[in-house]
């Protein structure tokens, strides 16, 4: 005969719920993770790249200094003096800045003896020997100097004038044929100079005053001799301050008097240059 009574679940069935229960479980607590993200936010965050630090770089140097620069500052400087102003250095003049400055000289040939101008060169045609010369001036009993508030502090100033300072050019000025004038007028006055300062108790081995910078040379036999050749000053260093720490001082005689401005420097070479050799 047949049994029809109910039987008792399986072993295998009576784990099944527990297992179904637990996977319902992970399921709403991953939908509840997903809901509380934000909408742009990464499912995985990116790795936090550091980048790498600049590495220090030098400050370019700045332009060396030209005669142009050099004649514009003592031009500005000028002005203010006229003025009566306080005296400001132009924009083109820092203190510091390096400069090179190439004055030209024997523009009208040789001269005989040492000669009245600060730069210039002898020739002996018959020894062939050629003698270039240039020699500082010594500007420390100028008013501009002596006049000062700071004079005490200042032992001694030598230095080169730059010639003809409404030209720019580094070299001689073009020859100009013109009748002779039965009146003629005395050349302009130097108005605008390198000066080299040295204060009291400082080293006198740098002064130059007394000591020319002077080179002889022996020419070859079949050299031809300098008779129209100009040379070159060559005035290398940097720009540094008087006493009350501006680097241009003017001074003038008068109101109708063109004010004479000396730029202080710390001249570090000077070259005598032949352009041609």
């Amino acid at each position: 005969m047949r049994d029809n009574r109910a039987r008792p679940p399986g072993r295998k069935l009576s784990l099944v719920a527990p297992l179904v229960i637990a996977a319902l479980v992970a399921v709403v607590l991953a939908l509840a993770w997903f809901a509380s993200r934000p909408a742009d936010a990464p499912a995985t965050p990116p790795p936090q790249v550091t980048p790498p630090a600049p590495e220090p770089t030098a400050a370019a140097e700045p332009a060396l200094l030209t005669r142009a620069d050099l004649i514009a500052a003592a031009e500005t400087a000028a002005r203010s003096e006229a003025s009566e102003q306080d005296r400001r250095p132009g924009p083109a003049l820092l203190e510091g800045r390096a400069f090179r400055v190439a004055i030209p000289f024997g523009c009208d040939g040789p001269q005989g003896g040492a000669g009245p101008a600060q730069a210039g060169y002898a020739l002996d045609a018959e020894t062939r020997t050629l003698r270039i010369t240039a020699r500082p001036i010594d500007w420390t009993t100028l008013p501009l100097v002596r006049e000062a508030a700071d004079a005490s502090r200042i032992e001694a100033v030598e230095g080169f004038w730059i010639p003809r300072p409404w030209r720019a050019s580094d070299s001689c000025p073009p020859r100009r044929d013109r009748p002779a004038l039965a009146t003629p007028t005395p050349p302009a006055p130097q108005t605008v100079g390198l000066a080299h300062v040295f204060e009291t108790g400082s080293s006198r081995l740098e002064r130059r005053s007394d000591r020319p910078y002077q080179t002889t040379r022996k020419l070859g036999p079949d050299a031809p001799l300098p008779l129209a050749t100009p040379f070159q000053l060559v005035l290398e260093g940097r720009v540094a301050a008087w006493p009350d720490g501006k680097p241009v001082r003017c001074w003038s005689e008068s109101a109708d008097h063109r004010p004479i401005c000396l730029v202080a420097v710390d001249l570090q070479k000077v070259t005598l240059l032949d352009p041609v050799s």
